[in-house]
């Protein structure tokens, strides 16, 4: 028909190969088409093509071959900042992804290889689930989930209530960790997630345990594994009873209703939030 298609947008990574940050259904479709994957359907403007294999089309076939396909890469001298940006604003079509499938595009290496062993731990990958643990999250969730700790527990401090730029940067910085802080880092996870499971019960983690009913939220995720990981095996074990009880009193607390009742991401909320869980906490443990 000589419409042309919409351009293809790459992203040139570190080794000089071509990221497709638009366009993979295009891309992937003509490829799959050209192998003799499927044959054309609903061919309104070609009525005689209907239920054709692109090896039927005689040569009809060299007109798709020499179809121009307009690309556009961009550079790696190009800020990742603006990559992010810009692949965020060509994600407006039927399928949009996720922030962190954009992240695990944009940022490959060994920690993102990390973020994604570490959300097929049970407890991350069924997190928030249906009842019955049944629906597995999507869209990375449970990498997003396991980067949130790392961004908070190392960089906490730098927070300003952007939380989409704040784990942007800190998956930038990921991209040049080395094998030692990666293993580092494994091991921190994994320490504070057995620290929560040490003290609550499957169906309570990361719940509000004072409610009949246990939903799982952010919230509660942030400030146990944040918090929990940090004290000594043998203290948890020791002031278990103490700690749920401090835990199950915040959850009580008006004031930390209000917190957890909207804008859960402000600044202002999660700084407050971790002032009254670390109030209830020292007590809990002196």
């Amino acid at each position: 028909m000589r419409i042309p298609l919409p351009s293809c947008y790459f992203a040139e990574n570190e080794n000089r190969a071509h990221l497709v940050i638009d366009g993979v259904q295009r891309i992937t479709t003509i490829m799959r088409f050209m192998n003799d994957e499927f044959a054309l359907e609903g061919m309104t403007a070609f009525p005689d093509l209907e239920g054709k294999k692109f090896s039927d089309l005689g040569t009809l076939a060299a007109d798709l071959e020499t179809t121009t396909i307009r690309c556009v890469v961009l550079r790696n001298e190009n800020p990742k900042e603006l990559i992010a940006e810009i692949f965020s604003r060509l994600n407006q079509g039927a399928v949009k992804l996720s922030d962190q499938e954009i992240r695990h595009a944009l940022f490959a290496g060994d920690f993102n290889d990390l973020l994604h062993d570490l959300s097929e731990n049970e407890a991350i990958k069924l997190f928030k689930a249906a009842k019955g643990g049944q629906t597995q999250n999507n869209s990375r969730e449970g990498e997003e989930l396991v980067l949130r700790y790392f961004a908070f527990s190392e960089d906490g401090d730098s927070y300003s209530g952007n939380l989409t730029k704040f784990l942007d940067q800190f998956m930038q910085k990921g991209v040049s960790f080395t094998p030692e802080r990666i293993e580092a880092l494994k091991e921190s996870f994994r320490s504070s997630l057995e620290a929560c499971q040490l003290i609550f019960e499957k169906e309570e983690l990361f719940t509000n345990i004072s409610n009949a009913r246990k939903r799982q939220g952010i919230v509660y995720y942030d400030l146990l594994m944040n918090s929990l990981g940090k004290i000594d095996r043998n203290v948890l074990v020791e002031k278990k009873s103490s700690i749920r009880k401090a835990y199950s009193e915040l959850c009580q607390s008006s004031e930390f209703a209000r917190l957890t009742a909207g804008g859960v991401q402000r600044l202002t909320s999660v700084s407050r939030r971790n002032e009254l869980w670390d109030q209830k906490l020292r007590v809990a443990l002196s």
